[in-house]
């Protein structure tokens, strides 16, 4: 009881506003709380800088803003658009696919595209492909590869294709979105998988 009126009096001392970082609790029995240990100089002005750096792609807007209509990961949309066309709007394949994403004629039709070399419309509609992929086959590898050599060799297989293309397709796809994801920049797939090797 004794003890309880001085903690009750050290506090009134104090005023209202006291904490007990602000009292000296060794006068009313004992170093209550330890001791805190000395503060060294700056340590606690300095800001702590946690997470990544966020990203810094081309089309970053207009990628971010599609990828979030169909619920993806905006990384792995750059990731597919850096292995695609390097964020050429204007690069064709050799098997005529065009544009960011690199729809093929029938593809962006079936789509609803009517300019593949149009970025937004060619980004909403390879993030659309991409989406119904990752929906149909609940698995990122055999979404890509179905992005890549066709939802229905992909279907027929269970797995993705022994076709190296296809094979070095997905592989890139993920190098870039873990690249990404570590906060790195990359434009193309070649950069992807530099950055992959890094240890």
């Amino acid at each position: 009881m004794v003890r309880l009126a001085v903690v009750v009096a050290v506090l009134g001392a104090f005023g209202s506003q006291a904490t007990a970082q602000d009292v000296n609790w060794l006068g009313a029995g004992g170093d209550l709380f330890g001791a805190a240990p000395p503060a060294e100089a700056g340590v606690l002005d300095a800001p702590v800088r946690t997470g990544v750096e966020p990203l810094s792609q081309p089309y970053q807007a207009l990628i971010d803003k599609v990828a979030g209509e169909y619920g993806l990961d905006p990384k792995l949309l750059h990731a597919l658009i850096a292995t695609e066309s390097a964020y050429q709007p204007g690069a064709v394949s050799s098997a005529g696919a065009g544009g960011l994403t690199q729809l093929m004629p029938e593809t962006a039709r079936a789509l609803g595209v009517r300019d593949r070399f149009d970025p937004l419309e060619n980004v909403r509609g390879g993030a659309e492909y991409l989406a119904r992929q990752i929906r149909d086959f609940r698995d990122l590898r055999l979404a890509l590869a179905a992005y890549n050599a066709g939802p229905a060799r992909v279907a027929r297989l269970g797995r993705v294709p022994e076709i190296p293309e296809t094979r070095a397709y997905v592989e890139s796809v993920i190098s870039c979105f873990l690249a990404l994801t570590a906060g790195r920049t990359v434009i193309n797939s070649r950069q992807c998988r530099a950055e992959a090797a890094r240890p």
